[in-house]
This record gives C-alpha cells, structure tokens and sequence, in this order.
C-alpha cells in the first residue's frame, strides 16, 4: 500500500511541476528543499515529512492536501498523546487514527462507560 501512496504522491507532484513549466531543480530552489530529495519524491521512492511537505505545496502553490493521496500520512502529527493529570489518577487520551468500525465502535463504548472529569 506504502508503495502506491508514494507512486501517486509522484505522480501528483510531476504533474503539478510540469503545469508550473518548473524543473526538479528549480522546485528544490523555490522549496528550499535538496534537488535529490525532490527527484526521490518524483521517482516515488520516498514520502516528505510535514514540513518538507509544506515547503512543496507552498512552491508549487497548492495546499498540502492536494499533493497528498492520503491525508492519514501525516508524519508530523502523532497518532494519538496521553497527559495525565496531576495527582496520577486521570488520564487525557486524545487519537486520531484510523480503525475498523466494529473496533472504533468498541472503543467508544468503553470511553463512555469510563470517560469521567478528573477531581480538581
């Protein structure tokens, strides 16, 4: 699946490079980004990171999402962070994952039986 997301991002990124008349060399110049970094992201062999993304949406005047086939590919933001409170007794969970439905829908159910406000 890796392997197709990468061809796609390729194939995304070609196509919008050739639409601006814009060389690999002059994208890694208008992205501030190494030009064998950006012929690895038009071979498909590799994905940016957040804001190696950024940088190339920016120079090619797109958002992010527009080069990206699959928004769930964010490498900057974690899928989930735990805090817990101050007396260790609670616990703050916050995800944004992708699951099957019967076990998102699990999930849920044991969050609403468990969910309470921590004592101050």
């Amino acid at each position: 699946m890796v392997d197709n997301i990468k061809e796609e991002f390729a194939r995304r990124v070609y196509k919008m490079m050739l639409s601006k008349g814009m060389t690999q060399s002059e994208l890694a110049r208008a992205s501030n980004l190494e030009r064998n970094r950006i012929s690895s992201y038009v071979r498909g062999v590799a994905l940016p990171t957040g804001l190696s993304l950024t940088k190339l949406a920016s120079a090619l005047g797109v958002k992010p999402t527009e080069l990206l086939p699959d928004s769930r590919l964010d490498e900057e933001k974690p899928a989930y962070s735990v805090s817990i409170s101050a007396d260790g007794k609670d616990m703050r969970l916050t995800a944004d994952m992708w699951l099957p439905v019967g076990i998102g829908a699990q999930v849920i159910q044991l969050l609403a039986e468990h969910a309470r406000t921590p004592e101050p």
